[in-house]
């Protein structure tokens, strides 16, 4: 199959969208498949660079690391319509949407579309009030999905929040998938003391590990709020925050002055290649986000061993299992308890650490790109079809 996959983010941007992109990209090559990417460039010039066609953009300013494109008329869209791809996935519901629909047009193949983002945890960057939000974020999406074959959806928290906006395209569960290996790599106790140390972490320090994306939505401010009482308990705790976003310098002020400075440590961005070291200095991974669609940080944290206790979620049925990987809450009591339920129990945090690798093989890259070329194979037939049925 030629197959284009279409993205706002890629390659020079990291978060999940960009590597559910990569990672499809890699597992269809790996198939055989003929895969291209059309995508934005990190300037105002329009280019192809290997498989890649870039099309110039300019920054948005509401959000860092947003780019857009008025080049809907780009010279380089008549090259992708000229190789003529069988299928387009589209990954993004904004510029590269739009130029997507056009290409599909001029070469009679079918769309499908990723719904990765849970719009409304995001108007709040431009619009105020809720429910205004709420009305717009359903207006969006349903035009960006409008005339899409299916639907995928990476857990089924997805499902009602589309089927509330009144889409009735077919929508299916697959989960990203991610390298399981990658983060299975050998990482030794004398390396890990060595990180710890570059950190300001003492070696017996119990570590919390929140790696990710630091946005306002994370809710990472709920974390830093709870951090006291878990210090009233025990002084030797860390929170290791990992990554960088347009809300790291707010929570810093915040850990300023509450007086934590001493108990919180932010790295800054990672190189993708490196979080696994830094998932493995963690004890327990914490989240408190309810923005995630998936939360690709959940399942990186269990390839690496790493126990969980995160603010409950739909997203986090079958990722979470109370008791057997780790533990969900829903109030700072149980926040609390289930932090020390962990760190004070080692026969516990052994059982929890082993079952995490268990309950990750579902989610595997391989897994990912055999459900993915699945759907196409059987939207292209159906697509086919009608065409045959239509003519006759």
């Amino acid at each position: 199959m030629k197959i284009l996959l279409t993205s706002d983010m890629y390659e020079n941007q990291i978060n999940g969208v960009s590597g559910s992109v990569i990672t499809l990209r890699d597992e269809l090559r790996k198939k055989g498949h003929d895969v291209r990417v059309l995508t934005l460039s990190k300037d105002s010039e329009s280019k192809m660079v290997k498989t890649d066609y870039l099309i110039g953009s300019f920054s948005v300013p509401f959000y860092p690391d947003v780019r857009q494109t008025i080049h809907f008329r780009d010279p380089i869209i008549n090259d992708v319509i000229k190789w003529n791809p069988d299928i387009i996935h589209i990954q993004t519901e904004f510029s590269i949407c739009k130029i997507s629909k056009k290409i599909a047009k001029a070469c009679n193949c079918p769309y499908i579309a990723t719904s990765h983002t849970f719009w409304e945890d995001y108007t709040g960057y431009l619009i105020p009030g809720k429910r205004l939000g709420k009305m717009v974020a359903k207006r969006f999406v349903r035009r960006a999905y409008k005339g899409a074959r299916a639907i995928i959806i990476p857990t089924e928290k997805m499902r009602s929040v589309l089927e509330r906006y009144g889409i009735t395209t077919p929508i299916y569960a697959i989960p990203t998938g991610i390298d399981l290996d990658r983060f299975k790599k050998k990482f030794t106790s004398f390396e890990k003391t060595k990180l710890k140390g570059k950190l300001g972490i003492k070696n017996n320090a119990k570590v919390l590990v929140s790696i990710g994306r630091v946005a306002k939505e994370k809710n990472l401010d709920e974390i830093i709020d709870y951090l006291p009482r878990l210090i009233e308990r025990d002084k030797n705790i860390i929170l290791l925050i990992g990554g960088d976003g347009p809300h790291k310098k707010n929570l810093e002020a915040k850990v300023k002055k509450l007086k934590l400075e001493k108990y919180v440590r932010f790295t800054g961005m990672i190189p993708p290649k490196y979080t696994y070291k830094y998932f493995s200095l963690g004890d327990v991974f914490v989240c408190a986000s309810t923005s995630e669609t998936q939360g690709i940080t959940y399942i990186e944290a269990q390839a690496c061993g790493v126990p969980l206790v995160c603010r409950y979620d739909k997203c986090l049925d079958n990722v979470v299992i109370n008791g057997k990987n780790g533990f969900t809450y829903e109030t700072e009591d149980e926040y609390v308890e289930n932090i020390f339920k962990i760190l004070h129990n080692p026969f516990l945090h052994m059982k929890l650490k082993n079952n995490t690798r268990k309950v990750v093989e579902n989610f595997s890259k391989e897994k990912f790109g055999d459900d993915v070329e699945k759907l196409y194979m059987d939207v292209i037939k159906e697509f086919k079809k009608e065409g045959a049925d239509n003519e006759s």
